[in-house]
């Protein structure tokens, strides 16, 4: 495509659209993204055959304009501290006994409390924003700043009405570099289920890429944006070095973290996944020790990962 058309383009989409992005290391014509965020779940994309046609290559996970992109467009801020009303303890939320959800839980809570100052955080499939969060103690009882990130448009709205205090984006934490369009899958959700299992079933959604061809006809699937997590952070947060990142996305965990560029720094990692095969647990070690992470506790499907100066080896 030529100037002459990119600068058409260009000035069709500030017609229509009204927000654009332009990569000023690039060209004063050259149009990085489309996507519009105009609130939650109106989103309109630029195609990928589109960024194809508008840019050389992929845009870097870390590239200043997505990253001022969506911090503009994208997140949602936090509601006031003390909005939201939890209707348990928070030390004891009522799922704290499924499975070795409740000893992470306490785990991190514990890490934590040493802390002298208020940390961050970054969760990734965070859901409605309360069920089996690992991140409503610190936030709540510790002051911590974070970023909550949840794709599901219906959670999404969820997650906003229960006011957590914390910023918020509905969108997804990309498995590759860059930034995509991807798509999500739902999957449909029996009436007559249980309320806690029923909420167990909401939140089992995926990366289209991640579900199992036996399962794919038992849901539906919606297009969504796609951020690095490491961009979101950046994005969310202000800063490359973040004290709590939690990823339970059902899929896709292992290479969203490895996605994330080394130079945005955690300081404890949580990967809820299950590790099935030994060439996956050996997977895990090495992206540990990549960060300086050693891994500390491994319950069933949840894995937290500490700094190896930390970590005293018996």
């Amino acid at each position: 495509m030529n100037v002459g058309g990119i600068e058409h383009m260009t000035s069709w989409a500030a017609r229509k659209y009204g927000r654009l992005v332009l990569a000023s290391g690039l060209s004063t014509f050259l149009m990085v993204n489309l996507t519009l965020h105009a609130g939650a779940g109106l989103q309109y994309y630029c195609s990928h055959e589109c960024l194809e046609d508008l840019l050389e290559g992929p845009l870097p996970s870390l590239d200043r304009d997505a990253i001022f992109h969506i911090q503009k467009y994208w997140v949602d801020p936090p509601a006031s501290r003390g909005a939201y009303k939890p209707p348990f303890p928070l030390e004891k939320p009522p799922w704290g006994t499924m499975g070795n959800w409740g000893e992470a839980y306490k785990f991190i809570n514990t890490y934590f409390k040493n802390y002298q100052r208020p940390g961050t955080f970054l969760e990734i499939g965070a859901q409605d924003g309360e069920f089996m969060s690992l991140t409503l103690f610190v936030e709540q009882e510790l002051g911590f700043r974070g970023l909550l990130v949840e794709p599901n448009p219906v959670d999404y709205t969820a997650l906003r009405d229960n006011r957590r205090a914390s910023a918020s984006i509905n969108a997804c934490a990309t498995p590759r570099g860059g930034h995509r369009k991807d798509t999500l899958w739902l999957r449909h959700i029996p009436d007559n289920l249980p309320p806690l299992l029923r909420r167990m079933q909401a939140g089992n959604n995926r990366l289209y890429e991640y579900v199992s061809s036996e399962d794919r006809d038992l849901g539906q699937t919606v297009e969504v944006q796609c951020f690095n997590a490491g961009a979101l952070a950046v994005a969310g947060l202000g800063t490359t070095r973040i004290d709590l990142l939690v990823i339970s996305t059902h899929g896709g965990e292992m290479d969203i973290l490895d996605s994330i560029p080394l130079s945005v720094h955690f300081r404890v990692v949580v990967v809820v996944v299950p590790l099935a095969t030994t060439e996956e647990w050996d997977q895990l070690k090495r992206m540990a020790a990549r960060r300086g992470l050693t891994q500390v506790f491994d319950k069933y499907n949840i894995h937290i990962l500490l700094p190896s100066n930390e970590v005293k080896i018996v």
